[in-house]
């Protein structure tokens, strides 16, 4: 995976943020892994721009960082011939679109759900786990404590889940997340 041919493909010129972010994680055939590298390098580059023109540039903060998206997304010759004179024209004259950072958001909403599955199969082995312990698999003292926490009232759960989150945090974080 090259990234500025990666970045090319995307034409987010041509296709917008929304379509350029469903072609990256649906129609480039790079892996998820592959995929956040890519995201991760844009920031890496408009960082790069950011530090390079932040003292020269005359305009808004959110006009400035649409504008040094756009200098990503115009391709690797426009990133290396940017100059803060181009920059500035490009601004005033109005000659960038609103936003490709916006073409990542698929990226971590994939992050988003990942996680939330990931979050979930934890929870179920966490249930699981308090089950077995339950059926007698567990030794005396963490017998005891899960009854204890099965007859504890909501604060003390809490206090239990504290102090033992291997056995209890996820479950009761589970109970009181809204």
């Amino acid at each position: 995976m090259e990234f500025w041919k990666v970045i090319e493909q995307m034409n987010f010129n041509g296709r917008g943020y929304k379509r350029a972010g469903r072609w990256l994680v649906e129609d480039s055939g790079l892996t998820f892994s592959e995929i956040k590298q890519v995201r991760d390098m844009a920031n890496r580059k408009v960082s790069l721009l950011y530090k390079q023109f932040l003292d020269d540039f005359r305009g808004s903060d959110d006009g400035f960082d649409d504008v040094l998206w756009q200098v990503v997304a115009n391709g690797y010759e426009a990133f290396k011939q940017i100059t803060i004179i181009e920059l500035q024209d490009m601004y005033d004259e109005r000659r960038y679109t609103e936003s490709f950072a916006y073409a990542f958001h698929a990226v971590s909403e994939i992050e988003d759900e990942q996680f939330a599955a990931n979050q979930t199969i934890k929870l179920e082995k966490a249930k699981q786990h308090l089950e077995d312990i339950r059926g007698g698999f567990g030794g005396g003292f963490v017998t005891k404590l899960v009854a204890a926490f099965d007859h504890a009232d909501e604060n003390n759960k809490k206090k239990l889940a504290k102090g033992f989150p291997e056995l209890f945090e996820l479950v009761v974080n589970d109970w009181y997340k809204d």
